[in-house]
């Protein structure tokens, strides 16, 4: 039987797998024991069930920037302390492979039972040992949507260019399965394979080369080395090419560790309903598993009984936490002012705006990384993730808070804020260059959809347009209130959770108003559309005008509507849709039918109004 090592990494305590191939190693040992307390009961439990990153030659030290590459280096200038073996491969505490040859899938385990889990990944030493026979190694190989941008979609462009410079400059070779590799959708990820020592070498040589020459030309302080996964795809890729190698694809699992998601969210005591439906969405997407944490920051004027209704979210789910953070802090300087609040908060969802979950967000809070920035969020124009100049909107943020603390932000925009300046200006500003974008996927906003003023010519029909959204994160209505525009393309998200909001809220009062400008608009629309080189109508800086001016009242009870007749000569100058002329109605039908039939339907009737038959 060959000698088989597999190295799993961990950082914490977790569930232990340790056998004679299975071998967990702590990664970045030499910082956490300068972080140690005395009797620390974690640390402790590290160093009686594994080895360390931190002894022989070693960059344990270097972990916060090389992540689990310090083991892969630990095991290349150590490699007699793991008994010299004939295969080595890497897995991390929550991702293993699964011994099932040729599949391109991760197996998602949300309930983690550590009695059954070998089983479910088929593993066995004899397995292992069966599957390595005649193979120089073994690889996962995921798929996504361009491996390049992929990438810049949720990390830095331009360490992955200047990473991939470097590599051309000193390996040449690797020019053309480059191009290949970052114009096509598979890759090998999570730095997870397993190689014959002949390519182990040869693999630690190469990256740790590159990954060295990088970190000579650029600031590595506060950066983390995710570029080595791309490294490892580009090489695992070149191996994949050789006619001359044997090779298996393996999934790979991936179990979802319970973690606690603070989200801080803007309240005030007329928006009430509209804060309480999009709590209820992301506690009723949640799997039950993960912790919220809400943090409602208010201005101190909320009355007990307007908190008190809020106590119903902790009676009905378990997984729920509502704390009120009352400040006198404006509420658009509210991401400012985040990170200071909250002083045992590292990382925080920031929202505001009328947004709906979809799915739980326990995927949007890992996969929305913050360590490469301060902040990652919603474009305030077009998401553009190649722009060098980012701007976010306030919609949603994930705001690295530990990194806003130790640059000082809040206390560093008092003076801007004491002269007025627009808070996301103060903002975007403050964070120029340490800004990113949340990946397009997570987030459909209603005012991205190129189509939203052109429903009667939308390609697609409304169904198809909710289906798709409905595998995205979340949902922005971030220009006419859903409960305003009802015929809004996504406002079946916000009223489906709407009526599950508990009855101690009751509703707002419609502004009728606002629902009468934006019908009458729609219906002008109706009317109008198929007129040659058509102009859309549709200004939704006037609907949004009319609800800022007529802001809705939060009541107990739900309230009747006034009529909705349309008002003649509007100041946004409707015309009377539903009393044309009958030359009106004439240049209408022509519009749609053209001459031939107009002339037609004219004399038609004509012909009934003196005969009383014909066309109706």
């Amino acid at each position: 039987m060959p000698n088989v090592k597999l190295l799993i990494c961990y950082h914490k305590p977790a569930t232990l797998f340790k056998d004679e191939i299975f071998t967990p190693i702590h990664v970045g040992r030499a910082n956490a024991r300068k972080k140690a307390t005395p009797g620390d009961k974690n640390y402790q439990w590290m160093l009686d069930n594994m080895i360390g990153d931190d002894t022989g030659e070693n960059i344990s030290d270097r972990n916060g920037c090389y992540n689990e590459m310090t083991s892969l280096y630990w095991a290349w200038k150590n490699y007699d302390k793991l008994g010299n073996p004939d295969y080595i491969g890497l897995m991390h505490y929550r991702r293993h492979f699964v011994f099932r040859e040729d599949e391109k899938i991760v197996y998602n385990i949300e309930n983690f039972d550590e009695e059954s889990y070998l089983r479910e990944i088929n593993y066995s030493p004899e397995k292992v040992y069966n599957m390595l026979e005649g193979c120089d190694f073994i690889t996962h190989i995921g798929k996504v949507i361009n491996v390049y941008n992929h990438y810049i979609e949720n990390h830095r462009q331009e360490d992955l260019d200047l990473a991939v410079d470097i590599m051309l400059e000193k390996y040449p070779e690797y020019k053309e399965i480059t191009k290949e590799y970052f114009a096509g959708d598979y890759s090998n990820f999570c730095n997870m394979f397993i190689m014959n020592k002949k390519l182990f070498f040869q693999y630690c040589e190469w990256i740790f080369d590159i990954l060295e020459e990088f970190e000579n030309r650029v600031d590595v302080s506060e950066k983390r080395f995710f570029i080595s996964e791309r490294l490892t795809g580009i090489f695992i890729a070149k191996l994949m090419a050789d006619k001359s190698l044997k090779y298996k694809v393996l999934p790979i699992s991936f179990i979802e560790d319970p973690v606690k998601i603070p989200i801080a969210m803007p309240v005030s005591n007329n928006r009430l309903f509209q804060v309480a439906t999009t709590i209820t969405s992301i506690l009723e997407a949640a799997k039950g598993y993960n912790q919220f944490q809400f943090y409602l920051l208010n201005d101190g004027q909320l009355q007990e009984h307007e908190k008190q209704k809020f106590d119903k979210f902790e009676e009905n789910y378990p997984w729920c936490k509502i704390e009120f953070v009352d400040t006198d802090v404006k509420e658009e300087y509210y991401p400012l002012y985040v990170s200071k609040a909250l002083k045992g908060v590292n990382k925080c969802i920031y929202m505001s705006g009328n947004i709906i979950a979809l799915q739980d967000l326990g995927e949007f809070y890992r996969i929305c990384s913050t360590d490469d920035y301060y902040v990652v969020g919603t474009a305030l124009e077009k998401y553009d993730v190649k722009t060098p100049h980012k701007e976010l909107s306030p919609y949603i943020l994930v705001l690295n808070c530990g990194r806003l603390r130790q640059h000082k932000m809040w206390e560093k925009s008092e003076n801007d804020i004491k002269a007025g300046k627009n808070g996301m200006e103060i903002f975007n500003q403050f964070c120029e260059n340490q800004i990113g974008y949340i990946p397009w996927y997570f987030v459909t906003r209603d005012r991205e959809r190129e189509a939203k003023d052109f429903i009667l010519q939308a390609t697609q029909t409304r169904g198809d347009v909710q289906l798709q959204a409905t595998w995205r994160a979340l949902l922005i209505y971030d220009e006419i209130e859903p409960w305003i525009d009802s015929q809004g393309v996504y406002s079946i998200f916000w009223w489906d959770n709407a009526v599950k909001v508990p009855p101690v809220f009751g509703f707002m009062a419609p502004n009728s108003r606002a629902i009468k400008v934006l019908y009458t608009k729609q219906q002008k629309e109706i009317n109008e559309w198929g007129v040659r080189n058509w102009e859309p109508p549709y200004e939704a800086e006037v609907v949004q005008q009319s609800v800022q001016e007529h802001p809705p009242v939060e009541v107990q009870t739900p309230v009747e509507v006034e009529s909705l007749e349309t008002e003649k000569n509007t100041s946004t100058g409707n015309e009377e849709w539903r009393t044309y002329s009958l030359l009106g109605k004439l240049r209408f039908f022509y519009q749609h039918n053209g001459l031939k039939k107009t002339i037609t339907y004219s004399c038609g009737k004509v012909i009934k109004g003196i005969t009383g038959k014909g066309s109706k």
